[in-house]
């Protein structure tokens, strides 16, 4: 027969530590518990208050072991019920704002990291400028126009419209990127 305490209630048993418990024993009493910290913070009651939930589920049980174990467990498992508590209760919203928040640092980091990048690029587009407005380009040009160079070569910089139309988007869009600056 099992050493009994009955100072504590009929079948508090005095050896036991909540560690020899079963497995399902552990699992019914920490949720037992959980919802008793629940009652708790909803219901304004004490400690002992919220245990005497948890004492009345292991008597129903009869899960043998000391209530001082229960108390200790719960004081122990209590800051963990209290913040799997308040991430139960957090409002929807804030996690949806807070993923926006998230969502746009990133598309604002990596836009300014592009931003930096094209405006290190405006040297390149400088040397194509500087080449536009040469007499090697117009040299070029009139090759091509003679049709003394491969019909494979691709034509983009010898077309009279491509580098102007580049270099004007090019204007506009470091003027948007100052005017934002």
């Amino acid at each position: 027969m099992n050493k009994q305490n009955m100072a504590e209630g009929p079948i508090s048993q005095v050896d036991k530590t909540y560690s020899q418990l079963k497995t399902a024993q552990k699992e019914k009493i920490g949720n037992w518990m959980y919802e008793a910290y629940k009652k708790q913070a909803e219901e304004k009651l004490s400690d002992d208050e919220a245990l005497q939930y948890v004492f009345g589920k292991i008597e129903a049980e009869q899960i043998l072991i000391p209530y001082t174990e229960i108390e200790k467990k719960y004081s122990e498992k209590k800051k963990q019920y209290r913040d799997r508590f308040a991430a139960e209760n957090i409002p929807k919203h804030l996690n949806e704002m807070e993923e926006i928040l998230d969502r746009a640092i990133q598309r604002m980091d990596a836009l300014e990291k592009k931003m930096a990048e094209y405006e290190e690029f405006q040297t390149e587009i400088q040397v194509l400028e500087k080449y536009y407005t040469s007499q090697q380009w117009k040299d070029d040009f009139a090759m091509d126009e003679k049709g003394k160079l491969p019909e494979r070569l691709k034509r983009g910089i010898l077309s009279e419209d491509g580098i102007y139309n580049m270099l004007e988007r090019n204007k506009e869009l470091l003027e948007r990127i100052k005017e934002k600056h």
